[in-house]
């Protein structure tokens, strides 16, 4: 080795003798608009149109529907490197806005579904954008790992829960200090700086999906995973009042949920509970605050499920196995079950076109490549159209324009 390093040496003096003297480049100072424009018009069409919030890729993908035809796929966020995590978005047609949470997951998967973007280290944002061309119009801070984001009928309110497992499992923290945030935010103060905070809720422990009470959003029904209860959240109040609904006897607030709610759809008075851990739903009537008889096992575990319009049936995506599951929304009687198989890998929501005839299904895939939206007509619970989106789809939103 001795002898190496002195042949080596002389070669490293000669190299460094040979090497090219310093180049300063210099560049003219730039003069146009800071952030400028560069995206294009989406030119949505007439009809039904879809849009993705796709994960893994920091992208959100506009569909034309029902043929699955790919408008456009434009990415979403704010860092130009990092992974921003888009999770979960709603649509103001009317507002001609789009609104995204963007959720900064990481590598390190904690316990519960979807843990990935429960363990992020990073305070989350809520991102406004236009419908036109998807720039940039506004944002706030939010807390780590937003969970789920909707919109009220009437368009003036917005709601984001946090699933931030971190909170939900720290040591020797009482109940309410584990329980995570709600957001409550007014679309119209999203502005590009100098946002006001939004109205803050403390809800349940790792708090993840939520649907609001038509028309004004009064209501907000909150899946409270780390509970194993539905929180009701009436935010007319200055200081909202929740009440807590247990899903069952073996529910608990302490350690691994037995249920574990994780989604929710609202048709009426009927809310449909999808649990992960107990692998089934129920259904809470929302005018008594109590839950229906019927009990819906499902064999994979049930995520974001759709009510048919006349609220007697529920079409249900489960994973593992990868299929979609059609229950009586009365008796809890599983009626029908369709595998997806390698048409739609790890199904994630459900969404029903207003007349039934037709199931749209966000399909997360691998995490690694492309996800997809799968079209199934709903009498037959069979594909007749599918596409491929970004990387890790886990929100549809479908509108009628």
């Amino acid at each position: 080795m001795r002898h190496l390093l002195l042949l080596l040496l002389p070669l490293t003096g000669l190299l460094a003798a040979c090497a090219d003297p310093e180049v300063v480049h210099t560049y003219a100072a730039y003069t146009g608009d800071a952030f400028p424009r560069l995206g294009k018009s989406l030119n949505l069409p007439l009809g039904e149109i879809g849009f993705t919030s796709d994960t893994g890729s920091d992208t959100l993908t506009v569909l034309a529907l029902p043929s699955a035809t790919v408008i456009a796929q434009r990415p979403i966020g704010r860092e130009p490197v990092d992974l921003d995590g888009p999770h979960h978005l709603a649509v103001d047609l009317a507002a001609g806005a789009v609104y995204v949470a963007l959720s900064y997951p990481v590598a390190t998967v904690g316990a519960g579904p979807h843990a990935a973007h429960g363990s992020s280290l990073s305070d989350g944002f809520l991102q406004k954008r236009a419908l036109d061309d998807l720039r940039p119009l506004g944002e706030v801070r939010l807390d780590k790992n937003p969970g789920d984001i909707v919109r009220s009928q009437d368009g003036k309110r917005l709601v984001v829960t946090h699933f931030n497992i971190a909170q939900a499992n720290k040591p020797g923290a009482s109940l309410q200090d584990r329980r995570g945030r709600m957001a409550v935010v007014d679309p119209a103060q999203l502005l590009p700086t100098g946002s006001p905070e939004p109205r803050w809720v403390t809800v349940c422990v790792a708090p993840h999906g939520v649907v609001l009470s038509p028309p004004d959003g009064r209501f907000a029904y909150v899946a409270c995973f780390g509970e194993d209860a539905v929180a009701i959240v009436d935010l007319a109040p200055a200081k909202a009042t929740i009440a807590y609904v247990a899903l069952g006897a073996a529910a608990v607030s302490q350690g691994p949920p037995s249920y574990g709610p994780y989604s929710l759809a609202l048709a009426g008075s009927r809310l449909a509970v999808a649990s992960t851990e107990s692998k089934d739903v129920r259904v809470l009537d929302t005018a008594t605050q109590t839950m229906r008889v019927g009990i819906a096992k499902t064999v994979g575990s049930p995520y974001f499920p759709a009510f048919s319009p006349d609220a007697t049936r529920l079409w249900v995506p489960t994973q593992a196995p990868d299929a979609l599951v059609e229950i009586d929304a009365d008796t809890g009687l599983v009626l029908r079950t369709q595998a997806l198989g390698a048409a739609c890998v790890k199904p994630h929501e459900v969404v029903a076109t207003p007349d039934g005839s037709r199931l749209y299904v966000v399909c997360e895939g691998d995490h690694v490549g492309p996800g997809r939206v799968l079209v199934l007509d709903a009498a037959s619970l069979k594909a007749t159209a599918s596409t491929e989106v970004g990387v890790y789809p886990d929100r549809l939103v479908v509108v009628y324009k």
